[in-house]
Order: structure tokens, then sequence, then C-alpha cells
């Protein structure tokens, strides 16, 4: 009998993620090719890297009894995917055939006691590994089946013909799916020395890996039937909680009164908890209980992992093995189910089969522990001959249809299987001579999906492919009637194919762009459509400069437009002609005692040479300040510091003065402040400090330079820290109506009375009496440094803030989600793929996407974020959009306008929203105004301009027609004056 000697180490894999394994091979991962649930763009954003993540351990072999030479041999050689051998799960698969005895060396390099079980091999109870039932070495400090760190074992198995297939080893001390759900498994592999060599070996091993627990609030860890579950929560807030193993999800609402004892049952089928929304009060005990059979866990989600269904250590495809092998190669297939919970898995090929038994079969069930072998060939990209009898409509782009031939990759020889039969492929030789020699070569490429066919465990990923390669000839004639696009080879690792093939979908998705040379902090949409960006120096010495963001190419101008002096943390509001002006801000380290005031003009034509021009300074220094502008053009300065200015004072293009009377010391900075249809000043509470109480107010002028404030309206809640509040008008009622909102913000003050996943709304009908504050329903997240944004369609888009804490709290909220004021209810939508946090804006584009860019995140290598993003919001997925083809560039005030447009039949709604300039979530000139359909015709729209500057003060707004299926039109920008 041959002597082989085989060394494992069992060793860790620090911080390891099955989406994004090699750390030092970016550009290979992070992907999910089948654009599953929020990962529409193919790609899978960090945070989720982050909640799948994992301290690994495998068993790595070693070439030598030192344990210093790795063996690199890939698990896969055509996997292109496979990460470096020190990132890599399983840690190796050993290969041995009969006639061999295995003396596998296990040395344990963990801290905790593991062994080695392998199953299939002939051994001894001194090899069995499994505890208690091992034995233990002369010396009393290891046994076969607890290997204690630093300790070894010496594995002795004998290798017969009764062995011949692959068979799985794992862990099997105490907590053995545990071992296993890190990583802590392998194959053995018993070549038939009778069956011929294959051309290809591919090992697949089915498994899950358990992601770190992190910060969730609550876990139950493993419950099986009859177990319970109780938590008490103390405090208000609304709790996701969802099943680690299963893709259940609940939520648990904390009110301030509400009952304080509530059940909940756990079922496998359907697969939900039961009830899975609550409403309880502050202090109430929740408790679930087991009633299934199935193992499952009640888990906090904001702070918890996932798990991840996983195939060869990696999930999803774009992650997973991707095989590359031409057309009629032998593939022998060892595959493996490492799953050891009560979950059964299978293994399904597209476009291949094997002999099973007495037939033929392309998907076969495996249950714990389970493994076999089958033998393949792999299968052509498209079948020859060329079908071409489908009678399709001819290709209207040649062009793109004649694709070029490209040099083959893969030039393999094409084997077929001696040991199994399998059918045949006709051969290009034989085609060929079918269809004669005039003929061009194209090179082929096309992924066949391997997969366990359980449904929600493939689109959890559990998926990987084989990517075939194949030659064919074919000539103009028979190219012209083929009825698809040839599948040639593509550099790309997904396909590249739009999420929504057919429209109408209404799905959302967010669009990672080009990362922004500078630090954002202040954002504003200019008349032109261009996107002003800019912070400052601060504390952190940034450049002085500023820059433009093109919506039509979705980058940044290359031309740096340099600051006269540092903005950071200024306020800022567009004059009634489009420009902006610039109030205060920090004067890098001097202590924010900045009064100074410039305004920005672009230059078109050269944007290098737009220019940021003095103007008169303010009274009062002014850091963190609100400006707002009035009905006459006219532009007020609220707050600010050092120190906090109480004295109001406004603009009229020439000068400052102060308004007599409105003196007012705001507890914040960045102070919630808009202008009322009726003509008061309206201020919020939300802002960058704990307010006290609950008191909203009004600022009424009573002339040019005069007015005072009057306190008006409670809210419901004690803090509005670092919120955010806007405005929405409706002038097709009478009086019009407008809606005052605020969102989230929170992190002062007694938790029975603080709760940032609340929002309010106060409602004002012509004029500001009998209005009172009310409670809307309850975002589904808590969000504190949150961004809001109406869209064209009548809802509040909310975007990213953290759930606890300040400004500098490491608790992203990453999904957004939307508000229909008509249903009074939240949508999620399509997570973030960075955080947006303090110092993030976000602002609404002319064409209706959202771009998104800068914010903190702290401890991350880049805490202050270069990157940008752009939101798609699901009406742009919901079919055609209505077009303007023609509308004034400038109307008056309660004047009649016609916009002209081939959809006017189906427009149900016309809006005006002004352009957004938007710092630390302050925004006090963001409003939304619907507009009156007086009347339509086949190609136009009557509507009627708002009737004063207190509905919309002076200067450009976004024109909008939004159609009956509520999708919105490209804006238009209109000059109101």
């Amino acid at each position: 009998m041959n002597i082989k000697h085989i060394y494992l180490k069992i060793e860790a894999i620090p911080n390891y993620s099955p989406v994004a394994p090699d750390d030092a091979e970016h550009h290979k991962h992070r992907l999910d090719c089948m654009r599953n649930m929020e990962h529409l763009d193919a790609t899978i954003p960090q945070s989720e890297v982050d909640r799948r993540s994992l301290d690994a351990l495998v068993y790595r072999e070693y070439l030598d009894a030192a344990y210093t030479i790795i063996k690199n041999t890939p698990l896969i050689a055509a996997d292109t995917n496979e990460p470096r051998v020190d990132r890599r799960i399983p840690g190796t698969v050993i290969y041995t055939q009969p006639g061999e005895r295995l003396y596998v060396h296990v040395l344990n390099g963990d801290s905790e006691p593991h062994s080695l079980h392998v199953h299939g091999l002939h051994y001894g109870i001194d090899s069995d590994g499994s505890w208690p039932f091992g034995v233990q070495d002369e010396a009393g400090f290891n046994r076969s089946d607890a290997i204690c760190p630093g300790g070894q074992w010496c594995y002795i198995f004998d290798v017969k013909e009764d062995a011949i297939g692959a068979w799985p080893f794992h862990d099997h001390h105490m907590h053995i799916e545990e071992a296993v759900k890190r990583g802590l498994f392998g194959g053995i592999v018993v070549r038939d020395a009778h069956c011929e060599k294959a051309d290809l070996e591919v090992p697949i091993f089915f498994h899950r890996l358990t992601a770190k627990v992190g910060n969730a609030l609550f876990d139950s860890g493993s419950l099986n039937a009859g177990d319970l579950f109780t938590f008490t929560f103390g405090q208000e807030g609304t709790f996701e909680y969802y099943c680690r193993f299963h893709p259940m999800q609940g939520r648990v609402r904390v009110m301030t009164t509400g009952p304080l004892t509530a059940t909940i049952n756990i079922l496998d089928t359907p697969a939900r908890f039961e009830l899975d929304d609550i409403t309880v009060g502050v202090g109430a005990v929740v408790t679930w209980y087991h009633a299934g059979n199935q193992p499952h866990t009640v888990t906090e989600r904001s702070g918890a992992g996932l798990e991840s269904f996983a195939i060869n250590g990696r999930t999803f495809v774009g992650n997973t093995p991707t095989i590359v092998a031409e057309y009629g190669t032998r593939v022998r297939w060892y595959v493996f189910n490492l799953d050891l919970s009560m979950v059964w898995h299978n293994f399904h090929l597209h476009g291949q089969r094997w002999r099973w038994g007495n037939e033929w079969v392309d998907t076969r069930s495996l249950g714990p522990a389970e493994s076999f072998v089958a033998d393949t060939i792999v299968p052509p990209v498209i079948l020859q001959p060329v079908p071409l009898e489908c009678e399709c409509k001819p290709h209207e782009n040649q062009e793109d249809h004649h694709t070029s031939p490209t040099a083959s990759e893969y030039e393999q020889p094409a084997h077929f299987l001696q040991c199994m039969d399998q059918p045949e492929y006709a051969s290009k030789d034989a085609y060929a001579e079918q269809y004669g020699e005039k003929r061009k070569k194209y090179q082929l490429q096309g992924d066949f999906l391997i997969h366990c066919h359980v449904e929600m465990h493939m689109m959890e990923g559990m998926a990987a492919v084989l990517r075939a390669t194949q030659e064919v000839e074919l000539s103009d004639e028979e190219l012209d009637r083929i009825c698809y696009q040839l599948p040639t080879v593509h550099v790309h690792q997904c396909p590249e194919a739009d999420p929504h093939p057919c429209g109408a979908h209404g799905q959302d998705s967010w669009e990672l762009l080009d990362p922004s040379p500078i630090f954002v902090v202040h954002g504003a949409l200019l008349s032109t459509g261009y996107v002003l960006l800019f912070s400052g120096a601060a504390e952190m010495n940034y450049p002085l400069e500023a820059r433009i963001w093109d919506p039509t190419t979705k980058q940044i101008m290359p031309d740096v437009i340099t600051l006269p002096e540092d903005f950071f943390c200024c306020g800022h509001s567009f004059l009634a002609d489009g420009r902006l002006l610039i109030v205060g801000g920090d004067t890098n380290g001097a202590g924010h005692t900045n009064n100074r005031c410039f305004i920005f003009t672009l230059n078109v034509t050269n944007p290098t040479n737009s220019t940021f021009s003095p103007a008169a300074s303010m009274a009062h220094a002014r850091w963190y300040p609100t400006v707002l502008g009035l009905s006459d053009g006219r532009v007020l300065a609220f707050s600010g510091g050092h120190p906090v200015a109480a004295e109001v004072e406004v603009f009229n293009g020439g000068a400052w003065t102060p308004i007599v009377g409105a003196n007012r010391s705001f507890d914040e900075l960045y102070p919630g402040m808009h202008l009322l249809p009726s003509g008061e000043i309206f201020y919020t509470r939300a802002g960058w400090a704990g307010a006290t109480g609950t008191q909203t107010a009004y600022l009424a002028m009573s002339g040019p330079n005069s007015g005072s404030w009057t306190d008006f309206g409670q809210q419901q809640f004690y803090d509005r820290q670092e919120g955010m509040s806007l405005l929405m008008i409706d002038t097709t009622a009478s009086p019009e109506r407008t809606l005052l909102y605020v969102f989230g913000g929170g992190v002062a003050g007694p938790a029975i009375a603080r709760n940032n996943a609340t929002a309010e709304v106060i409602e004002f009908n012509g004029n500001i009496a009998g209005s009172a504050w009310a409670r809307i329903a309850d975002m589904n997240f808590g969000r504190t440094n949150v961004n809001a944004v109406v869209l064209p369609n009548g809802k509040v888009l909310i975007i990213g803030g953290h759930s606890n804490g300040q400004k500098w709290s490491p608790t992203p909220v990453l999904e957004t989600e939307t508000y229909d004021p008509a249903t009074d209810s939240w949508t999620v939508g399509a997570p973030l793929n960075f955080p947006r946090q303090y110092h993030s804006v976000c602002i609404l584009l002319p064409d209706g996407k959202v771009l998104a860019a800068g914010g903190v995140a702290p401890g991350t290598m880049e805490q202050d974020q270069h990157s940008m993003e752009l939101y798609s919001p699901n009406y742009l997925s919901l079919g055609a959009r209505p077009i303007i083809s023609n509308s004034p560039p400038s109307i008056s005030y309660a004047s009649i306008f016609v916009i002209e447009t081939p959809q006017a039949i189906a427009i149900s709604a016309v809006v005006l929203i002004a352009p957004i300039a938007v710092t630390h979530h302050t925004d006090a000139g963001q409003r939304y105004i619907k507009l009156p359909v007086h009347s339509q015709t086949v190609t136009t729209v009557e509507t009627e301009a708002p009737a004063h500057g207190n509905i919309a003060p002076p200067g450009y707004y976004m024109l909008f027609i939004i159609n009956d299926q509520g999708v919105p039109s490209e804006a238009r920008f209109v000059l109101i004056a």
C-alpha cells in the first residue's frame, strides 16, 4: 500500500466576506450578475459586504511537515473568480486513489479545539474524530476528537475500491454546524483508475456561512421547535427583525402607550412570523414562540449580520465560480452538500445531463453531508446546424448583429465520455462540409447556470455559472436569418442587461458615479441644469475650490473654480435672477467669525471663469445660518454664529438691514424656516442643536424692515435636531393648501419623547389660523442627519441619515424610503451604496433623478466621503415619459400659460419645483407647487402660474408635467417674475 502524507492546518481567515473574499482583487467581486433584490445594477453595496463578513476558519493544506509551504493548486483550474489560496473556502480538496494509505496531519492554529471527521474511507476509532468518542494521546494533551489550540493529530485512512467517489470532511468536535458555517470543511476525491481521466475536474460545495451578529439590538440565537425568546422594548421606535436562516421578517412599533405584552408565533410554511407587524407600548415584553420545526432566529436587523448561501465559499454569480471551458469538454463534477442544517439542497445544471442509474437527469437532491460524482459535456453556445427556421423579423441594426470575429481564448480539443454514455454534438468540420466554405468565424460565449433549485436559495446567492465557449462559421445570409444577436465573447464579468427589459416594473435603483475630487458639503442646482458643488477647508485643510457636475455626462467638469475664502458651513439661497448668494461660513480655523457674503455667477461657456463676487457684508458673523428668499426677491438671514446671532437681517441686493423687532435667540444653528403663502415665515425646530420644548413659531413682517415673532403650535416630539423640514403647496385647492413637514431628527431629550423615526405635518388652508401639528405614519427607519427631497409626483424621498446618536454616529441607514401624502404610507426603496449622513447633500435634477454626494462615514478609511451616486425613482421604470415640446421660458404671477406636449390628454398634474440649494440637510427654499389644469387639447395643457410671490418667490423653477400613471416629464426651467 502506497503511503501518502498530507498536512492540514486549521487557520482563520479574518474579516472574510463571501461577496468580496479577496481584498486584493476588488475588480473580481462585489457582484450579483443575476441582479437579485437590491442589486439591480449588478453590484453589491459595501454595507452588505460588511454585513456578510465573518471570521472564517479553514483546513489549509501545506506541502511540508513544518507548515511553511502552502499548496496553492486551485480548487477549480478553470474558475476565473477563485480567490487566492489564503482567502479561499474550502481550504483544500484532497485527491487520492485506491491502494493508498493517507496520513493526514492536522495542526490546530485556532484558539478553540477542533477535529477532523472524514466520510467514506476506512479508519480506526483513533481517526474518527467525532466528540466524545475518540481517543487521547499518551501525553494526555490532545484527543482525536479535540485537538487543542497549538496541538496536532495524525489521522490514518486506507483508500480502497469501495471508496471510489467524492466524500466530505469537516470538524466533528462540539458545535459542528457552527464550525462548518465558518468554512471548516473540505472534500476527499477517490479517483477511479479504470475511468478515463476527465478534461476538467470541478468540486462544488453547497453550504452556508454565518456572519457575525454585529451590533444587533437583540438576537435569539438558533431557536428550535417549542423554544421561546423574549425581549423588553424600553424606548419608542420602530424595530425591524428577521430570521438569519430564512427570508422572514417582521416589525415591532413601540409607542408611548400601547399593550405591554405581545406574543408572536414563528411558522415554517409559509416562511413568516405571525404576527409580522405589531404595535406595543414602551416597556412592553414581546415573546416569540417557535411553532414550527425548522431552526429560526429572531434578530434585530439594523446592526445584524446576514446569512450567506454559498458555493465554494462565495455568494451570488460574479463572485461564485465562473468555470470557463470549450463546448464538448468533458467535466467531472464532485458535488458536496455541507449545509448541515435541516435544509436540503439540489444540484441543477443548465444545458447538461448525466446518467444516474438507468435514467438521464439534470438535477439531484442532496441531504446534509451527502455527495456524489457526475460526468457531463459542456454544451454548445448555439446549436449546430444553426436553426434558421424561426422566421423572425429582419434585424434593424446589421452592424450590431454582425459582430466582428475575435481571437479564441479557449482553444481545446473536444472530448466525449468513455466512462459514461453522453450525447454528441455536431463537429465544426461536419458543419462546414454541409454548409460550404464561404463563412466567417465567430467566437461565442454562453453562461449556463449551476445552482440549487430551491428558489430562495438560488436568489440568495447559491448559484454559479459554466461559461461555455464555441467557434462557429456562418455566412452572411445565415447570420441574417438567426433570430437573435450572436452571444459573442464579452469583456464584462456580468452580462450587460437592462434590469427592466420590458419596462413598467416600477422599481428604483442607485447608480454609482465617478468619485468627486473634492469633499462635497454644499450643493446647488443651477438654472442651466448644472450642479455647483463645494465645501471649503474648515479643520481638514481641503482645497478652496468648487466644481461643476454635468448631469448629461454624469461627470464633474475638469474646471476648477477657486473659492475666495473658506465657505465651509455657510448658508445660501438663490436670488431672483438665478445667481446664488453665499452667506458667512468658516474662516479656516479663525473661530467661525465670518460675516462676509459672495454671489456666484456661472460662466456657461467656460466654467473656469465663473465667479464668486463679493457682496455687502452682514452685521453679524453667521456660521451655520439659514437663508430664505422672500416674495419681493430679498433674502433673510437667520441664526448662525459665533456667537449665535439673534438679529435677523435682510439683503436687498446691495446692502443688509436688520429686521426691527424680529430678534430671536434660536437654540439651533441652521433653524428650519419656510415662507408660507400667507406671508409668515414659519420656524419648524429642525436644526443643529437640541431645541428645548416643542414650541414652533412664525415671524410676521409688519413692514419692509420690521416684524415680530408669535409662538404657534406644539410639536409632539421634544427634539428634531438634525432632522429636515420642507414645504408643499397645492394651488388646485381654493384656498391653496399648504403642507409643512418635518422628518426625523432627535438625539436629545427623554426617551419617551424622542423618536427619530417619526414625522409630523402642519397644514394651512389660505391662512395660518386654526392649524396644528399632527403626527403622520412613522418612517421605516429612525433617521438623524436625514435628507428629504420632494419628487415631481408629489411624494417625498427620504435619503440617508443614521439610526442612533449625533452626527458622528457609525450607524448609517442605507435604505431609502418614500412617503405618499395621499395614503399616509411609506415604501422602502433601493439602498445607497455609501453612507449619506452628516455633511451630505441630495439634489433633485431636471430629469427626475436625484444626485447624492458627500457625507461622513465614521470608522472607515475615508471618513469624509468623495463618492457620488445617482438615484432613479420608480417612476422612471413605469413606461414612457411625457414630453414637454414647448413651454414659455418665463411667466408672470397669476398668468395663464400653455404647455405643448404630445401626451396632453394623459397629463394629470403640472408642478413647479424650486431648484435645491442644500447643506447640512437644510434648504429653506425647497418648495413643491402644484398648479391647476384648466383645459387640455390633444397637444396642449393650459395651466395658471402662482398668484403671488409668497407662493413662489421670484426666480427659476423646474416645470414638470405628470401623466396619469404618475410618470413625470423631464423639466423645463421657467423664470417667475
